[in-house]
């Protein structure tokens, strides 16, 4: 009889053990609770304490249609998804995969490019933050806090601590890395007017150019061509100017304006 009881005992220890693992399953197989923050992207994206360059190997539907916070009437949908992480440019370590929440639009959708408008197995550079224990994207809705990056990969990049993190983003968009690169795509990045524009890095981006104008060729070479032309002829200081002819010299840059007006460079 004690036998027969030990036995009931452990048995129904074995019942609770199961039933705690199973409801711990359910529950952490739920979706976070998240809020969407679509209506403060900017000043979000601004105090992101985590920038990872990553390649995102899943982009996977989580839930839809989720009210907007501000307007209950626009459906949005909650997203997942997988990257690979390539470097940590500003916060802690991270493993190698983590998982990332967004939100985005579930409708249609007028304005600028939104969340999600992007390649599975693409390279992109996210800015993110951690809320209910989770990984997300720090702004939701259109595409403020994400940038792709088509220069290949930089396995060994490290950024200087010491400086701003837009020196990392012109390291890395003019700077050819490993592997496969896209040329056009890794063309139209060093073309990008509002990366060679942000304010205090047009020295350091002219020296980036300079050494693309000498090394690459083709599509690379004429988009760091015309990117230093325009230097010789905005509105920048006077040094600034000066360093970019004198790289188009050294590369020996050719542009010449086409009868339609418009500025060809190789």
């Amino acid at each position: 009889m004690k036998m027969l009881t030990n036995s009931l005992v452990v048995a129904a220890v074995i019942l609770v053990v199961i039933a705690s693992c199973l409801m711990w399953l359910a529950v952490s197989g739920l979706p976070p609770h998240l809020i969407d923050q679509c209506d403060y992207e900017r000043s979000l994206v601004d105090s992101a304490p985590i920038v990872v360059v990553g390649v995102l190997a899943s982009d996977t539907l989580v839930r839809r249609p989720v009210p907007m916070r501000s307007d209950p009437k626009c459906p949005l949908q909650l997203r997942r998804l997988t990257v690979r992480v390539e470097n940590v440019l500003k916060g802690e370590v991270l493993p190698e995969t983590i998982t990332v929440y967004y939100f985005t639009w579930a409708g249609g959708f007028d304005g600028p490019r939104p969340l999600g408008f992007w390649t599975v197995g693409g390279r992109r550079i996210l800015w993110l933050r951690r809320d209910s224990g989770v990984l997300r994207i720090a702004c939701d809705g259109w595409d403020g806090c994400t940038e792709g990056v088509w220069s290949g990969a930089h396995p060994h990049y490290k950024p200087d601590p010491q400086k701003p993190i837009d020196y990392a983003l012109v390291d890395l968009h003019l700077t050819r890395g490993e592997g496969t690169v896209n040329e056009i795509g890794f063309a139209t990045e060093v073309f990008r007017e509002e990366l060679n524009r942000i304010p205090g890095l047009q020295s350091y981006s002219v020296g980036k150019l300079r050494h693309l104008a000498l090394t690459e060729h083709g599509d690379v070479k004429s988009s760091a061509c015309m990117t230093l032309w325009i230097y010789t002829v905005d509105r920048v200081c006077p040094t600034i100017k000066r360093n970019a002819q004198e790289a188009m010299q050294a590369a020996n840059c050719r542009c010449t304006k086409k009868p339609d007006g418009n500025v060809e460079c190789q």
